[in-house]
């Protein structure tokens, strides 16, 4: 009785471990390879501080897409949705870029909820800050850099 116990338990372990192992490595990946990208986010050429920007996969490009948000100097890193790696895979990507703002324009904090910011809004123009974005970028084999520039001003609320 003894023994059954024991290995139960040690069964127990083993298959908590291995499932403990599953989860961290992603349930085996997806088998994309993935490229680093520097990024950099600009309104009329100047930086873009704490803009969220999202790359989403466009034509034969595979992948989940990737987000991050601009530092106070528009520089960027994308994290994952679901696996938290960080690059993309190389190929076309359509970019959502927004800037949440309080009534006053200053920009909201990352974790930020509208119902605790009445009057807040997006600074980025529409057609580039919704689903059906203007914005490409082509991510490169090797990766590198990319800059995603707003190409009007950034406005107030009309």
């Amino acid at each position: 009785q003894k023994t059954g116990i024991e290995t139960m338990r040690k069964n127990l372990f083993l298959t908590a471990l291995i499932l403990m192992q599953s989860i961290a490595t992603g349930c085996g990946g997806d088998g994309l390879t993935r490229v680093r990208v520097e990024g950099m986010s600009t309104s009329n050429g100047q930086p873009l501080a704490n803009a969220t920007v999202q790359f989403i996969p466009e034509g034969s490009t595979k992948g989940e897409g990737r987000i991050g948000r601009s530092s106070k100097d528009g520089a960027f890193q994308l994290t994952g949705s679901r696996d938290g790696a960080s690059g993309v895979v190389p190929g076309e990507y359509k970019v959502r870029v927004s800037l949440m703002v309080d009534s006053k324009g200053l920009p909201l904090p990352p974790d930020a909820r509208d119902a605790e910011y009445p009057g807040s809004y997006d600074a980025i123009p529409s057609q580039y800050s919704s689903p059906s974005s203007s914005l490409k970028v082509k991510v490169p084999e090797s990766g590198g850099k990319v800059t995603v520039d707003i190409p009007t001003p950034i406005g107030t609320k009309k």
